[in-house]
């Protein structure tokens, strides 16, 4: 993940910016909580391209702590956020 310039965003490889207002309240934290995590290495990402019926879509899981949250990127750039806790 690379951090842009606006401290509140961050962006995957290739391009997809996120922004961190949209992740953090689904891991119990504030933005700035979220990016200052993000600095050390305390939030997980995995980002996974669809397939076959999904291709274009893509599913980028975040976890922190006891806490995952899902967000769903559609191909037209539409976001789609989940939350699934494990604690």
């Amino acid at each position: 993940m690379i951090e842009s310039q606006d401290s509140q965003e961050f962006e995957e490889e290739d391009s997809l910016r996120i922004d961190a207002r949209e992740i953090a309240p689904l891991l119990g934290l504030t933005p700035e909580r979220l990016m200052a995590e993000l600095r050390a290495g305390q939030i997980y990402h995995v980002a996974e391209e669809g397939e076959d019926d999904e291709d274009g879509r893509m599913r980028i899981v975040f976890r922190y702590r006891a806490r995952t949250a899902r967000l769903i990127v559609e191909s037209d750039g539409s976001m789609h956020p989940e939350i699934n806790r494990t604690h």
